[in-house]
């Protein structure tokens, strides 16, 4: 007997329960014999067959048989639940290393009799600045479940690349880099000062840091339809092709601790998407890493 002929007899013999159950599933689901043959399918599985060889089981009457389902895609509430394990999971590493010094330092300075002025000095110094690192951690997750009533009104685009240009200058990472801008006057975008300053702010900061604070950053805005885009690119590494997918999740950072919480960028898309627009992060075909920022554009006064 062929083994095609044999599924088919074998097929024909699976008990109307479990064929039933394999309906009920919510995911694609099929019953495979031991030679390959397909027993069952449900609905889901004829539409899009799962992958993988699945789990082996035996049925009586059929033999061997191994059942193949394809996981269910997460819904909305476990993604979420994820990201927020991963939130917290990132919160509580972020701020046990500070306060773990500020501890070290506190029980140095309590076992130490006659404490020179010198070593109280230092030591208070080192509560102080982690203490700093605690509270920066919490103004930035602030930052980033802000709920905000502030209508977005029309801006220049150009100004604003100024705006955070200047603080770029100012900033410990940018002053040893150039910045190049092509901007596109009259060009306008419908956002909030402060917000918008801050996403141009916190993608040239994240250039400038990849380029170690050496190099140029080459920027333009255009008008395209109903939008305005600014692109930023820089001449650092790139940036790794796994890290990718994750650039902009909070709290996911290849910086060394200390030097960055990773929730800049991530603070940045949400405001962008808050407005209506998108961001986008790729490898540019010439070297460095692109940032493309794209916004409702304002209609002319």
């Amino acid at each position: 007997m062929s083994g095609r002929l044999a599924g088919a007899r074998l097929a024909a013999t699976l008990p109307q329960e479990l064929r039933a159950l394999l309906d009920a599933l919510p995911m694609p689901a099929m019953l495979v014999a031991a030679d390959g043959a397909l027993l069952h399918a449900n609905a889901e599985a004829a539409a899009h067959p799962p992958p993988g060889e699945g789990a082996a089981l035996f049925v009586p009457g059929i033999g061997e048989c191994r059942l193949v389902v394809a996981p269910p895609a997460p819904s909305a509430q476990t993604q979420r639940l994820a990201s927020l394990g991963f939130m917290v999971a990132g919160v509580c590493h972020d701020v046990s290393n500070p306060l773990a010094a500020v501890s070290s330092m506190v029980q140095i300075l309590q076992s130490k009799r006659g404490v020179s002025a010198e070593t109280l000095t230092k030591g208070l110094a080192s509560i102080s600045s982690n203490i700093a690192r605690v509270l920066a951690i919490t103004k930035k997750l602030g930052d980033f479940s802000r709920v905000t009533g502030d209508t977005p009104t029309p801006l220049e685009i150009d100004d604003a690349v100024e705006a955070a240009a200047s603080l770029l200058r100012h900033s410990p990472s940018g002053q040893g880099v150039a910045f190049h801008y092509a901007g596109a006057p009259g060009a306008r975008v419908l956002a909030r000062s402060s917000e918008l300053q801050q996403v141009i702010f916190n993608v040239l900061l994240n250039a400038a840091q990849a380029m170690q604070g050496a190099g140029c950053i080459e920027a333009t805005a255009r008008l395209e339809a109903a939008r305005v885009v600014l692109s930023v690119r820089d001449q650092g590494p790139g940036i790794p092709q796994e890290h990718l997918p994750r650039l902009f999740d909070p709290f996911f950072t290849t910086k060394q601790p200390g030097e960055g919480t990773g929730l800049g960028l991530a603070i940045s898309y949400e405001i962008v998407h808050e407005l209506g627009g998108s961001m986008r992060a790729a490898n540019h075909p010439q070297g460095g890493a692109y940032f493309e920022v794209a916004l409702p554009a304002s209609a002319p006064p």
